[in-house]
């Protein structure tokens, strides 16, 4: 389908720095998660629970006595990963050794704390500002979808893209295959599509930061607490039901075959191929060499980084081996890199 495909990793959501290093775009790379994470704690630690039932989106109530157990609870959950994530050299590496050791409670925790983390990040920060000028430059009239010929692959667990598509209005263009999705998978379009090969930080199928931003009863905090309290509580008399959507490409899925299958007809057509802010770490090689393996148009990779060199070097375990590909450096990150031919 797309000629063109921004493949994504963490740099594209690196955002700004002020001068001290605080984050004012964006969400925490590796090196700043432990920092975030204690600043994390402290938010949860420190909220103030009213003495009376509180009400969320005017669906779920909780008892004051409820909402102090699932504080303590999600403390208890932070503390044990903020261990883990010091014993570890990444998140990403923590999670795979859980995986690996079939410690099925701590991973799914593990995830449980991560969705409720980014949740908090991406509220508490603006999104990276090029995101806002990429979905400028490429949405389409009238229904403001990304273009036939340009279609995103993201290992962030983040809604950046999403979180900046919000300030577009009602447009509802924006489709996101995960694999995570527990609900009907997604219909098929001629449009530009999203698709996370990690999921998404998010306890229902769709962007759930808007519904936090709109509550203006509860302090965020205390929302995310009453949230992570009601995970996997049978809710369905509501006809609503909160889950992790973190799904990591090495885990097995009820919807892998859908999202295998969305991901080839999506690149199938792909020319060109522009690598933003992604390193090719070895545990995700066999998911980068379906994608990159399952190209045969491919010509051209284009690679937006500070280090291009290490990243060009890195990808070469996974392009085809059939046909030549050639690799252009591009260390410019000011804006996400639009190629000639767009």
């Amino acid at each position: 389908m797309s000629k063109t495909i921004y493949y994504l990793g963490a740099g594209a959501s690196y955002g700004k720095r002020d001068e001290f290093g605080g984050i004012q775009e964006g969400i925490p790379v590796v090196s700043e998660i432990p920092s975030r994470f204690n600043a994390f704690r402290a938010s949860i630690s420190s909220v103030s629970i009213p003495d009376r039932l509180m009400y969320l989106w005017n669906w779920f109530s909780a008892e004051p006595a409820e909402v102090e157990q699932f504080q303590k609870r999600l403390i208890e959950d932070i503390d044990s990963l903020i261990v883990g994530i010091q014993e570890h050299a990444t998140i990403d590496t923590y999670a795979r050794k859980l995986y690996l050791t079939q410690n099925k409670r701590g991973f799914e925790k593990l995830k449980d704390v991560l969705c409720a983390f980014f949740l908090w990040e991406q509220i508490e920060h603006k999104p990276d500002n090029r995101y806002d000028t990429f979905l400028a430059n490429v949405l389409e009239m009238p229904k403001l979808n990304l273009p036939h010929d340009i279609s995103i692959l993201s290992w962030n667990y983040d809604s950046q893209i999403e979180h900046a598509y919000r300030s577009y209005g009602t447009g509802n263009g924006l489709i996101v295959y995960e694999k995570n999705t527990k609900g009907k998978w997604p219909g098929i379009t001629d449009n530009g599509r999203i698709i996370k090969l990690n999921g998404r930080a998010s306890f229902v199928d769709s962007p759930i930061i808007n519904s936090i931003l709109n509550e203006k009863r509860l302090p965020v905090s205390l929302q995310l607490i009453i949230i992570y309290g009601n995970i996997h509580i049978d809710t369905s008399q509501l006809d609503f039901q909160f889950y992790n959507h973190l799904s990591f490409a090495w885990e097995e899925s009820s919807n892998k075959e859908n999202w295998l299958s969305t991901i080839q007809s999506t690149i199938e057509d792909t020319e060109q191929v522009v690598v933003i802010g992604y390193s090719f770490p070895y545990f995700n090689r066999e998911m980068d060499r379906f994608v990159f393996r399952n190209m045969p148009k491919l010509e051209k990779v284009y690679v937006q980084d500070i280090n291009t060199s290490a990243v060009r070097q890195a990808m070469q375990a996974v392009l085809p081996t059939n046909i030549s590909v050639s690799t252009i450096p591009i260390s410019d990150c000011g804006q996400f890199y639009l190629p000639g031919e767009l």
